[in-house]
């Protein structure tokens, strides 16, 4: 079988919200694991497309940064992301069970960061957000007619969820941002290799920034293991892992440039990714704004976060907040 899996985040830039690495998995128990990658958005093409204006009644994935607009809102990465949940026997109903199904504890200690604790005023956000459970219920169960029709199957979906506090620690600790987010690659990768590994998967990592050589954080993830460099350019870093001593595991991972514009699986990985850093940032803003009522929202980006961190700087000490607590480090 192929096994074709992508990886993708939201939030590397910002100055405010979490990180967020996402993974999605597919499985196409048909073809074989030395075959062609396969064009998914072809072979679900009845149910999926690649543009909002050619979506006819269909689910958009794509880079999740074209997905959300001033019309649509999160509507249209929400309904991508429940329902190929849904091909998981997934339902999640509010954030808190979205961040359960996504392998992140919805309890984690967020007394330092309490513009995301829920509390009886602003409880975890109830899903979906944008839709009704009808409209959801159609688009799942297109999805899932599509699928199982043309044989293909979602091996899941995950995401780490690096909140500020932890986001700051690693960084302090590595004194990169860059090692930060590739520690929950790496994550990401060791999960698809030993759940998948004796299937010999293809995964596709989107790159970040100019780097163009990973063999060697590649061989400190997995250090019993070989690690081949198949291609090394501009556009796509490419390796082989192999373990020989355990069954002929084996896996191929690129780094690729616009990795989401070519591979469904990041594209998806992409969307999961942005849609918890969105449902997330609602949280924040929701949080402030109600404390000091002429706070504009921010999406947290950097000119604009600057902005909110500057309004916000007169209130903190009377809302028991250093800055610290809330801004990221660079």
């Amino acid at each position: 079988m192929f096994v074709y899996a992508g990886i993708d985040e939201a939030g590397y830039g910002p100055l405010l919200g979490p990180l967020v690495v996402g993974r999605a998995v597919f499985v196409v128990p048909a073809l074989a694991h030395d075959a062609p990658v396969p064009d998914l958005w072809r072979r679900l093409s009845k149910a999926v497309c690649k543009r909002i204006s050619d979506r006819a009644g269909r689910i958009v994935v794509n880079d999740s940064k074209k997905l959300k607009t001033k019309a649509s809102g999160l509507r249209h990465l929400e309904t991508g992301c429940l329902a190929f949940a849904g091909l998981c026997g997934d339902r999640p109903t509010s954030l808190d069970g979205w961040l359960d199904l996504l392998g992140e504890t919805s309890h984690q200690d967020l007394t330092a960061m309490p513009w995301y604790e829920p509390t009886d005023e602003y409880p975890w956000q109830s899903m979906p957000t944008s839709m009704t459970d009808g409209e959801l219920a159609i688009a799942g169960s297109m999805l899932a007619g599509c699928a199982e029709r043309i044989g293909i199957q979602l091996g899941g979906l995950g995401a780490a969820v690096v909140l500020e506090d932890r986001f700051n620690r690693m960084v302090a600790a590595t004194r990169s941002k860059a090692s930060t987010s590739f520690t929950f690659v790496a994550k990401h990768l060791m999960l698809i290799w030993e759940q998948y590994g004796e299937h010999r998967p293809t995964v596709v990592v989107d790159r970040q920034g100019g780097r163009t050589r990973y063999r060697d954080v590649l061989a400190q993830s997995f250090p019993d293991v070989q690690v081949d460099i198949i291609e090394e350019s501009a556009t796509c870093s490419a390796y082989e892992l192999t373990d020989h001593a355990d069954k002929g595991r084996s896996m191929k991972v690129s780094f690729q440039v616009d990795a989401e514009e070519a591979n469904l699986p990041v594209a998806l990985a992409s969307m999961v990714s942005k849609y918890t850093r969105e449902l997330m940032m609602a949280r924040l803003n929701h949080y402030f704004t109600t404390r000091i009522p002429d706070l504009a929202p921010t999406a947290g980006y950097a000119k604009d976060g600057k902005r909110f961190l500057e309004d916000l700087a007169p209130h903190l000490s009377g809302l028991g907040i250093a800055q610290a607590q809330l801004r990221r480090q660079a």
